[in-house]
């Protein structure tokens, strides 16, 4: 399910496509053989050479097998691979990468289960159905993690539990790639435990896909995408709901999405442009407090960007404009659910928060490496009745607001001398409300090919939110006065290619400072927000997939110890963390069929305060998933089960998760549509 960095080669042989963004310049200017190839003689040739790039044009004649015994073939279909973003000259792949061919044929059906596939990723769900998750990685908070869309930066400024409210659906999805402190520097961006990039629609086919599925508790899903291409751009529509009475007591729920993409590529420019929305509405039952269980969310979001990539001589510009609208109703007790509320109650809390931002990356290669510098102008706002200060200009519901403006600027160099690779980045911010901060990073790789180790440091830091700034609740109080965190991380890795086998290990260190977290007394109810003195998190992510001619093996270990710093304090999430997370999945075709069983262990890391006010120990839980799946034209009918073993088990706080449940669906994939 991972892949690690490719080799570099001057010559090699494709015989299928794993959309990977590198493709395009991986294949410039060296000897590329492409066509329908018997499978046995693809992978002898992938023995001998690595592949490190995919084909950027449309197929050619094809190749005949070699003899009437290699009768298994895999035939290339034609397909326009665009180009990213991102400067891929000066960046370091991904630490992992799982495209759509991994997950499916699995039993991943929302973006919050697919980024939690990713090693060392904690997710940590409150409900079915993608209604609400916290993301995190390495031991860190669903604060200290950013999620990119596309490679654009649209982490929630209001809180972390929102930051996974992104208008698209898993049909969309290309790829996701996990980042590292260090390889977020290379993009501009400061991510104090690291980064999740969701790559949606970037490789251009016409194409028509479908996926419709109904089961356990009233839940219902359907998804539309379709690519059509109109003059020059390259148009694409998705769009998605879903539905469920609820596996509990107020957990039902209903959210939908819209996404649109145009994309064009001329001469001398690219553009890329996006627009999308969604809305959520869903019970919470005892989400952010098990005293209150008729709790209630609905959650509005609406994303938007354009992109210019464009080269005069050499060098390389990126011109990005984006923006989002987050609009979060969040009810203590819910309408038409209760009959009386406690005088103390005062409504419900209304937020609007805003994000805009212009950013621009210029490369220039150079006759021994790379140059990279940019700049980002991005300012966060919110309106509530809860968050900020005071102000009287503003319309109900809203009676308070806050906002920030912040200037990053950044440059940093690459070079490449054989199989070494080595870069280091600097990054100044300036913040209207924290004031000035910086970054530092360095990466080295050295190439042993089949292997590759690599190297990294950095320095790096993250803003308090506006919920850990200004929330004052029946039983939170916040800190106007909290510090930026700020964090050091080494990491030393090394990964292994071979026909079969991929293999790839990495080791951490980060020592934390003024950590942001919310804490309580043992005698107290009352929680504060507060930057503790200093958690250190130490760890191991090791994945594995062993790929044969009908089935493939993955398996995944994750572990993270955290020293910390606290007195006598409890803490509600900085603390709270997964020590202990190993994955296994095998999945086997046969004919028509494909089978899929997933099994993981979890030993989570503190407690939780049930109804009663006792405090209990979350331990280790086993969950087990299995999906059956047939192929008919193009058509995919599946029979999926989760949680077979009806466990029992807690992941955020006292909220049960759903027991064993079960699903039925059919998935249309049209490759090309004819005029």
């Amino acid at each position: 399910m991972f892949k690690p960095k490719q080799q570099h080669t001057h010559a090699f042989r494709f015989r299928r496509f794993c959309r990977a963004k590198w493709a395009a310049y991986s294949s410039m200017h060296r000897e590329v053989t492409i066509g329908r190839l018997a499978v046995r003689v693809a992978d002898s040739s992938l023995a001998k050479l690595a592949v490190c790039g995919l084909l950027t044009s449309v197929l050619s004649t094809p190749l005949m097998a070699q003899s009437d015994d290699d009768r298994e073939t895999r035939t290339l279909p034609e397909v326009t691979v665009t180009i990213g973003t991102d400067s891929l000259g000066f960046e370091a792949e991904p630490a992992a990468v799982l495209t759509a061919e991994d997950f499916q044929q699995s039993t991943i059906h929302s973006i919050a289960d697919l980024v939690a596939q990713l090693p060392g990723v904690d997710l940590r769900v409150r409900g079915g159905g993608d209604v609400q998750g916290d993301l995190s990685m390495r031991g860190g908070t669903f604060d200290q993690m950013l999620v990119l869309l596309n490679g654009i930066n649209l982490t929630d400024a209001q809180t972390g539990h929102h930051t996974l409210d992104i208008p698209i659906d898993i049909t969309m999805v290309e790829r996701v790639e996990l980042l590292t402190p260090a390889q977020c520097m290379s993009r501009g961006l400061a991510a104090f435990c690291g980064a999740v990039n969701i790559v949606v629609c970037e490789e251009y086919r016409e194409r028509l896909l479908a996926d419709v599925s109904a089961g356990s508790y009233g839940t219902a899903n359907v998804s539309v995408l379709g690519t059509k291409a109109v003059g020059h751009w390259a148009l694409t529509t998705a769009a998605a709901y879903h539905r469920s009475d609820g596996y509990r007591h107020n957990t039902d729920y209903h959210h939908g999405s819209l996404f649109l993409q145009a994309v064009r590529h001329g001469e001398t420019s690219d553009w890329l442009l996006q627009l999308g929305g969604q809305m959520k509405d869903f019970g919470s039952a005892g989400f952010y407090s098990t005293t209150y269980p008729d709790q209630y969310e609905a959650t509005r979001t609406l994303t938007a960007s354009a992109s210019n990539i464009f080269k005069i001589n050499n060098t390389k510009f990126t011109l990005s404009a984006y923006g989002r609208l987050h609009r979060d109703r969040f009810e203590l007790f819910r309408d038409g659910m209760v009959d009386s509320v406690p005088l103390w109650y005062s409504g419900h809390n209304h937020h609007l928060s805003s994000l805009a931002g212009l950013s621009l990356r210029v490369t220039q290669p150079l006759a021994t490496g790379e140059m990279v510098a940019g700049a980002d102008l991005r300012r966060e706002g919110i309106w509530s009745n809860v968050l900020g200060s005071a102000d009287s200009t503003l319309a109900s519901p809203f009676t308070m607001s806050a906002a920030r403006l912040s200037t990053t600027l950044f440059g940093g160099y690459a070079i490449h001398r054989g199989a070494f690779h080595g870069q280091a980045v600097a990054l100044g911010l300036y913040n209207s409300h924290f004031g000035a901060d910086y970054g530092l990073a360095a990466n080295i790789s050295y190439d042993l090919a089949p292997a590759q180790l690599h190297l990294s440091a950095s320095r790096t830091y993250r803003l308090p939110t506006f919920t850990d700034l200004y929330y004052h609740g029946a039983n939170q109080t916040a800190n106007p006065n909290l510090h930026p965190e700020g964090c050091t991380h080494i990491e030393l890795g090394s990964s292994f290619r071979s026909r079969a086998l991929r293999f790839g290990a990495s080791a951490y260190w980060r020592k934390g400072v003024n950590i942001i977290d919310w804490v309580r007394r043992p005698e107290s109810e009352m929680w504060y927000s507060m930057n503790h003195t200093a958690v250190d998190a130490l760890g191991l992510d090791l994945q594995s997939d062993l790929r044969l001619s009908v089935f493939d093996i993955h398996v995944g270990y994750s572990f993270c110890h955290i020293r910390q710093d606290a007195g006598e304090w409890i803490s509600g999430s900085a603390l709270d963390y997964l020590r202990h997370q190993l994955r296994a999945a095998i999945n086997v075709q046969l004919a028509k069929f494909d089978i899929q069983f997933a099994t993981s262990y979890r030993q989570r890391v503190g407690q939780y305060v049930d109804a009663d006010g006792k405090p209990v120990a979350y331990g280790g839980v086993v969950l087990a998933d299995a999906r059956v799946s047939y192929r008919i034209g193009a058509a995919t009918l599946y029979l999926e089960g989760h949680n077979l073993l009806d466990t029992p088990w807690r992941d955020h706080g006292g909220t049960p998760q759903p027991g064993r449940t079960v699903m039925l669906g059919v998935r249309l994939a049209q490759p090309a549509l004819t005029d």
